[in-house]
């Protein structure tokens, strides 16, 4: 994989006419399935951070061999910087595509028509650089999304293309470069293509347009595109007889509706009202003065299933008395959009989100989407897709596994959104990962530890042993082979338990190639943002993410921290972990200590690698903790075809259930209900991709049962 440098904006000369010779492009249009269309180098676009969909997807499967698609994969790890302009190649197989590449288009939602022209610009000359491409095939790339109209981007396709052809040096030999192949998957969104792209280059010197479409495998005529022609044949029908124009020449509909045509008219019309039937005939006749390239309509189909949906991804950073909110869906993207808060507001409202009353847990997630969410936003919080929440460090303090879709007013109140759909958060972060690859070992590796805390501090959780002990049996029946430490050196173990002191299991974490560890016990964060103090408390210390950094062979892909009690300080509970470090900050954006720890010790985490972050953002039941856990493996090695896809997203979404719909069941003697019992399903919070699949070497159901 190489990457390019990005464009600037001094780069691109906006209004200069180019001189009278140089290299010329011709652009043809073509309606099929970019993967199908041969070139010698295939292009699509690449938002920062966000997976792969759509036209880039389908790059992504046409170059993978693996069961990770290869630009999927290279996103999760952040090997794709996706700067404005900057172009990342990839390796092929064998087949149509001979040489892939994503262009940059920086975050979702900033990209601009001027920013476009910028990006186009930098794609076409560094294809033009290459010196053996001469033929690209890309799509209208910023169009994809609904993030610029068709017109909006194929102008900018000209200018940048222009702009890049008026730079070249005409000392230098002349490019291969002279065909692109704009290709689009739909008819009708292909023919508004061609007219965009006809008219905006109709006085450009190096620029030229084929005329007409050229038709390749693939092309499809999606549900919008056949309402349009089916209305505009049915306006041929109605023609004569309300006195239309006649269309224009290979327009579709007949120039004449014989006695036929006019009867299967008024049998399709005839189940409407009279006043009715006569003003559809009115608009049909309309109708027919309209070409069909200059109609749009929106059409929503059935809703698919939420392993084929483009995930919905919103990004959600602070500003000055304000959040700041940008969203890319599969078939929209909505620009920065400021939503200004009150701060000492939103305090209150997180501060009572975080381990919750019962009331507050009850009444305070729909003013949470209504507060905070934009209007325009609240309409994507369903449970149509996968939902990526990114977050900065502040506003990942903010309990959005309460969610609920604000747009449902009366009647009874849908299930939060964590319950419905898969959510997960991903951090904004200026880290590098770990630029390594998992081996192929052909059996899956666990690391367990529960209650490493020194019981003569107090620090000792039962509970805490009784989990790792369930989630090590669970894992091995499983077929994971499990390295299990139980409880400080100075506390009582079962004979066959090993101790969990912190050499010991550092050791195993360096060297031992797990694929999951799970801790159970109790936690500290940095106050200072360094990182050096935050990590899992044990008898002898902590261990800190500091030390994982050393690490030499790759992370674990999911660590699942059960540190329930950790979010927690008070008078009777412990002063603190040894050294003096405070088991929770005193201080966090939104004036809550622990709304922050799971965020801080996450970001430690996924600074070096690893690929999920599964932890509870206050004090879980003993036996909740454990149904958590148990729920989550059994879905990530055992999912059935009538459940969620084999993601990690789709297990945590599981697990998340099992707990919500039990929060009722055990009642206080007075009638009342459990607080941490009832929230506790939102108190796990996930980082990480959602739709990431979940591929163990081996099926477990057929795998060595391993002790």
């Amino acid at each position: 994989m190489v990457s390019t440098p990005a464009a600037r904006a001094e780069d691109v000369p906006d209004g200069v006419p180019p001189p009278p010779d140089g290299p010329t492009v011709n652009i043809t249009v073509v309606w099929g399935d970019l993967v199908e269309v041969a070139a010698d180098l295939h292009v699509t676009g690449h938002y920062q951070s966000v997976v792969p969909d759509a036209a880039e997807l389908a790059l992504d499967r046409a170059i993978s061999a693996g069961p990770r698609p290869l630009i999927t994969e290279h996103n999760r790890l952040g090997w794709i910087d996706a700067q404005l302009g900057e172009v990342t190649y990839f390796p092929c197989r064998e087949g149509p595509v001979r040489a892939a590449a994503v262009v940059g288009m920086g975050p979702m939602g900033t990209l601009t028509e001027r920013r476009a022209v910028q990006m186009y610009a930098s794609l076409l000359g560094e294809a033009t650089a290459l010196g053996h491409v001469a033929t690209m095939a890309t799509v209208l790339i910023g169009a994809g999304a609904g993030n610029l109209s068709v017109g909006g981007a194929a102008r900018a396709l000209v200018r940048g293309f222009a702009a890049a052809l008026a730079s070249a040096n005409p000392l230098a030999p002349t490019p291969r470069l002279t065909e692109v192949l704009v290709v689009e998957v739909d008819r009708l969104r292909a023919e508004q293509l061609l007219l965009a792209l006809t008219g905006a280059a109709k006085d450009q010197k190096r620029l030229s347009v084929t005329p007409g479409l050229r038709e390749e495998s693939g092309g499809r005529l999606f549900v919008p595109s056949a309402a349009v022609y089916a209305l505009a044949a049915l306006s041929g029908l109605v023609r004569p007889a309300a006195g239309g124009p006649v269309p224009r020449e290979g327009a579709g509909p007949p120039d004449r509706a014989g006695p036929s045509a006019e009867e299967a008219l008024r049998t399709v019309l005839a189940g409407f009202e009279p006043g009715i039937r006569e003003q559809v005939r009115e608009q049909l006749a309309q109708l027919a003065a309209v070409r069909h390239t200059d109609l749009t309509l929106t059409v929503r189909g059935p809703i698919q299933a939420q392993d084929d949906s483009a995930p919905v991804r919103m990004s959600v950073q602070t500003g000055p008395g304000a959040l700041r909110w940008a969203a890319l869906t599969g078939g929209a993207t909505v620009p920065e959009r400021v939503a200004l808060v009150d701060t000492d507001l939103l305090r209150e409202l997180v501060d009572r989100l975080t381990e919750p009353t019962v009331e507050d847990a009850q009444a305070l997630p729909e003013m949470l989407s209504r507060f905070v969410v934009p209007t325009e936003f609240q309409r994507l919080l369903t449970d149509d897709a996968t939902v990526l929440l990114e977050l900065d460090r502040d506003t990942a303090s903010v309990p959005w596994e309460f969610l609920r879709d604000a747009q449902q007013v009366g009647g009874k109140k849908p299930e939060p959104l964590a319950i419905r759909t898969q959510l997960s958060r991903q951090l904004r972060t200026t880290y590098a990962r770990v630029l390594t690859e998992a081996p192929a070992t052909g059996e899956l590796c666990a690391l367990v530890i529960g209650d490493p805390g020194d019981p003569q501090q107090g620090l000792d959780l039962p509970g805490a042993r009784e989990e790792a002990r369930q989630v090590a049996d669970q894992l091995r029946n499983l077929g994971v082979t499990v390295n299990l430490f139980v409880g400080a050196a100075n506390s009582v173990r079962k004979p066959d338990e090993k101790p969990a002191r912190r050499l010991d299991v550092l050791r195993a974490l360096l060297c031992g190639g797990n694929d999951i560890v799970h801790y159970c016990g109790h936690s500290a964060f940095d106050r200072s943002g360094t990182g050096r103090r935050s990590g899992w408390v044990f008898a002898d210390g902590l261990l800190t993410a500091q030390e994982l950094g050393r690490l030499d062979r790759p992370p674990p892909l999911i660590v699942v921290a059960n540190a329930c009690y950790t979010a927690r300080t008070g008078a009777a509970e412990p002063a603190g972990p040894p050294d003096g470090a405070s088991l929770v900050a005193d201080h966090s954006p939104w004036g809550n200590a622990q709304a922050a720890l799971v965020p801080s010790l996450a970001d430690e985490f996924l600074c070096i690698g690893v690929g999920h972050y599964i932890g509870s953002a206050w004090r879980i039941p003993d036996d909740q903790g454990i149904s958590f856990a148990q729920e989550f493996y059994r879905h990530l090695f055992r999912s059935g075809p009538s459940e969620d896809p084999r993601t990690v997203g789709a297990a945590v979404r599981s697990a998340r259930k099992a707990l919500y719909e039990k929060r009722a069941e055990d009642d206080w003697p007075d009638g009342g209900q459990e607080p941490q019992r009832w929230s506790a399903w939102a108190a796990y919070q996930h980082y990480g991709d959602a739709s990431d699949p979940f591929v163990p070497p081996a099926d477990p159901s057929d795998a060595q049962k391993k002790g």
